[in-house]
């Protein structure tokens, strides 16, 4: 099968790996995308190589990422979109004329299709993409899959999708009731991310990576607790969201995306994890695999669905609120041997069971069955 998979970046890694490399803009296609991906951030890049291995035609395409798009149509003789006039109503009534400036992400990734003919177009940016993007999408190729781990933004439709996958069981049970094709898929850790990073001594004793925003409801006061009882280092974007008077604020590190991510975990005897909103009662997030995958302790919220991820006690380890989850902190801690020898074991666990090679094998068994 052919398989184009489509996602979308961060703003704020965008912005940061275009500014810490002047020129990059410039750069071709090929160069710009090694660039990207040598930071190791987001999953694409390892899902195309695990699709590659098992016999697939796969490439991705990063929707957001404009210079990189501009090249991409400069390289192959084509006129990059422009912008278009559209209406907005203006307090609500009035109607306004408007630059439609974000109706080329729609445009490029449609010639990127026509251009590869892929089979199935798997879409990781739901919430990014409109309705008549995935609408002329169904026409130009055999499957449109969409993926999602959040709440569909109004105006947007899961209509046109022929399947959609979600790592939230509560989602595929919502899309089900509105009558889509859903399924249950889990996120994953690359192994080869490993191979990628010096080895580290464990000198960060316990480590929170994550942001503050509102999708978090009790992350704050989580982070807090464990601030005020064991020696934490904070690695985040969102310092602003953090009161001034906060114990989180002498912990707080510069932003760490893709490798430098993966180098803190490197560096953690244990890493803090809690869910948004949005994933109800259900683990499902990419750090239970990020941290396990990378030799730390996962000290995480309790999920109805943990066991079915991990063995809860010997591969990873609970907590049911704030202060649970400073008392846990402080008990592993204190023994860091029994923390050492749970981390080993969650990423066996991991490398084992939670690899992106196993879920592309089970996307390909999903797709294959609907083609």
């Amino acid at each position: 099968m052919r398989f184009l998979i489509v996602d979308h970046m961060y703003g704020g890694f965008v912005d940061w790996v275009y500014s810490s490399e002047s020129a990059l803009a410039t750069h071709s296609y090929e160069d710009q995308k090694r660039h990207i991906d040598s930071q190791l951030f987001g999953e694409t890049q390892f899902e195309v190589a695990a699709l590659k291995a098992q016999g697939h035609v796969a490439c991705d395409h990063i929707a957001n990422i404009r210079p990189l798009q501009k090249a991409w149509f400069r390289e192959n003789g084509q006129e990059f979109p422009r912008s278009r006039l559209g209406v907005r109503l203006r307090r609500g009534l009035v109607p306004w004329p408007t630059r439609l400036d974000g109706r080329w992400i729609g445009e490029a990734l449609l010639a990127r299709v026509r251009q590869l003919r892929p089979d199935v177009v798997h879409i990781q940016s739901m919430d990014l993409l409109e309705p008549w993007v995935i609408a002329v999408l169904r026409e130009e190729t055999r499957l449109v899959v969409g993926q999602i781990a959040t709440e569909l933004p109004a105006g947007k439709s899961s209509r046109d999708y022929g399947l959609i996958v979600s790592s939230i069981p509560g989602l595929v049970d919502w899309f089900r009731s509105e009558g889509a094709d859903a399924e249950w898929l889990p996120l994953a850790f690359e192994p080869s991310v490993r191979d990628a990073i010096t080895p580290l001594q464990r000198d960060i004793p316990v480590s929170f990576v994550g942001s503050f925003t509102t999708r978090y409801a009790d992350r704050l006061e989580i982070v807090t607790s464990v601030a005020e009882a064991a020696p934490l280092r904070t690695w985040t974007a969102d310092s602003a969201a953090i009161p001034m008077d906060s114990p989180i604020r002498s912990t707080i590190e510069s932003p760490a995306w893709g490798r430098a991510m993966y180098e803190v975990l490197a560096r953690s005897l244990m890493t803090i994890n809690t869910h948004g909103r949005i994933a109800g009662k259900d683990a499902n997030n990419l750090r239970l695999y990020e941290a396990t995958g990378m030799g730390a302790l996962l000290v995480t919220d309790a999920r109805r669905n943990m066991g079915e991820l991990f063995d809860v006690g010997s591969e990873v380890v609970t907590y049911l609120d704030a202060a649970d989850c400073a008392r846990v902190v402080r008990y592993y801690l204190d023994h860091p041997a029994e923390a050492a020898s749970i981390a080993a074991a969650g990423q066996r666990r991991t490398l084992k069971d939670h690899t992106w090679a196993n879920r592309m094998a089970q996307l390909v068994e999903l797709v294959a069955s609907r083609l």
